[in-house]
């Protein structure tokens, strides 16, 4: 019965208070006219002021007209105060450059807020136990960690949810017994939405093997809530720790998952953003290989470099990338120098050598692990002229050594799976018009060392994370 699971569930959480100031969602569907209902037959024994807001997303036209008309009257017949917003959320979805879905929810949430500011009051959403399990399903199909497990929370922050030990089956008997009527989105009875696949479809053959699978989710998310709580705890530690220092060891403090708990928590506090499950795996994988970058959303990017992390805008990022794409330091080799270095902008050394042939031969037989490196970082010097140490520019092409064909840059460094946010920063080395070297690639065709090399250039350096000594 709805109206003891709702009394449960406010005493349980402590939703409301005596006197309290409550805004409700109201789209005119089942569950928020139930809602609205509820709360008001409430309003004398707990001295409510009940508000309800509706916002046409200006998605369904005429049938969105229909709701927000529905909804006005409906608060009528119980002496609401009704507030309707009108927002255009296809336009803003794609200036923002995210789904309906989302925008419309954060547009929702944002209109709701400004209304609680005005009266100092609470948010009630008619989000269900039906609605919850179909989240931790959609959270499982999608991949998740625990936290995804937790479902809808009952209570978060000002926001409140009486219905949340309610099911569909309760929102229906309850809207018969008070003959309230209600309005049908019909984007709900269609399968185009992953959402409504699992209702319509995935939910009731789940039902077939356990008639009780919303209890069962429903114990599943409270136990997640519990282990998320204790994550949570050492995640806000980690994160803490990251604020104050900005040292990327510091997310692996502890374990594995805290450090991805801990990273949401900073990209929440850093960027206002909350990243996907598949941004925050690939911002790990940037931590353990100690270099790399993801883009995230907001036009956000996740950068580790020398063993620090920052967040940053992508146009600010690409735009310090690119700032010293003009750098050329003239080479003219010297035999008689045989060693020495140059910095590059960013304080990354290259050392230069000059050996012979038989030098080379030795290095090789010494180095049998680090063979390839070696390989990869040996020109023949002699076939060095007018050359420059610079950084790529639009229409650079080379050819890899022993692969017998020419490529832009970009397309090799998209087959090397070289981050984006170092690119720009690898030097390389141009000979007569020719990129004989690419830091992290290696030497070119033209220039590898054959039996004919009298002497080799060997060139050490650390950018970026690729190590070429």
């Amino acid at each position: 019965m709805l109206e003891a699971k709702c009394a449960q569930a406010i005493a349980k959480y402590r939703m409301l208070s005596q006197g309290d100031s409550v805004i409700v969602g109201l789209s005119g569907g089942a569950d928020s006219c139930a809602l609205l209902h509820y709360l008001c037959s409430l309003r004398d024994e707990l001295s409510l002021h009940v508000i309800a807001v509706h916002v046409n997303h200006m998605i369904r036209e005429e049938e969105a007209e229909r709701d927000a008309a529905f909804a006005e009257l409906f608060c009528k017949k119980l002496c609401v105060a009704f507030r309707l917003y009108r927002e255009n959320i296809p336009a803003l979805a794609a200036e923002k450059g995210i789904g309906l879905e989302q925008c419309g929810r954060e547009v929702r949430y944002g209109i709701f807020e400004e209304e609680a500011k005005r009266c100092g009051g609470k948010i009630a959403t008619a989000h269900t136990l039906s609605d919850s399990v179909e989240t931790v399903l959609f959270h499982i199909i999608r991949g998740c960690a625990v936290n995804g497990l937790k479902g809808i929370p009952a209570v978060r922050a000002n926001i409140i949810r009486p219905l949340i030990s309610c099911e569909r089956s309760d929102i229906e008997a309850y809207c018969t017994k008070h003959h309230i009527d209600f309005v049908t989105d019909s984007t709900n009875l269609t399968t185009d939405y992953a959402r409504n696949k699992i209702r319509l479809q995935i939910l009731p053959l789940m039902r077939e093997l356990n008639p009780s699978v919303s209890d069962a989710i429903g114990r599943l998310s409270e136990s997640a809530a519990a282990d998320d709580g204790f994550i949570c705890e050492y995640a806000d530690r980690a994160a803490e720790e990251f604020l104050h220092n900005g040292r990327a060891d510091l997310l692996f403090a502890c374990k594995f998952p805290v450090a991805s708990r801990a990273l949401m928590k900073i990209c929440a506090a850093r960027l206002s953003i909350t990243p996907e499950q598949k941004h925050i795996a690939s911002m790990c994988e940037s931590l353990r290989r100690g270099a790399g970058s993801v883009n995230l959303p907001g036009d956000c990017v996740f950068t580790v470099k020398n063993g620090s992390v920052n967040f940053s805008k992508k146009s600010d990022f690409f735009k310090d990338c690119q700032k010293d794409k003009d750098w050329n330091v003239i080479f003219t080799p010297d035999e008689q120098t045989k060693t020495w270095e140059i910095m590059t902008p960013d304080g990354h050394k290259i050392i230069f050598r000059i050996i012979d042939k038989n030098k080379y031969n030795n290095l090789l037989s010494q180095n049998r692990k680090n063979e390839k490196n070696v390989f990869k970082n040996c020109l023949d010097c002699d076939r060095i002229t007018e050359a420059v140490f610079r950084f790529r520019k639009e229409g650079d092409i080379f050819s890899p050594v022993g692969r017998k064909c020419t490529k832009s840059l970009k397309k090799l460094f998209n087959e090397e799976k070289i981050p984006p946010a170092i690119r720009g920063q690898l030097p390389l080395l141009e000979s007569d018009g020719k990129i004989a070297w690419i830091s992290g690639i290696g030497v070119s065709e033209h220039f590898r060392v054959n039996e004919s090399t009298q002497n080799v250039l060997y060139i050490e350096v650390n950018v970026g994370g690729f190590l070429n000594d």
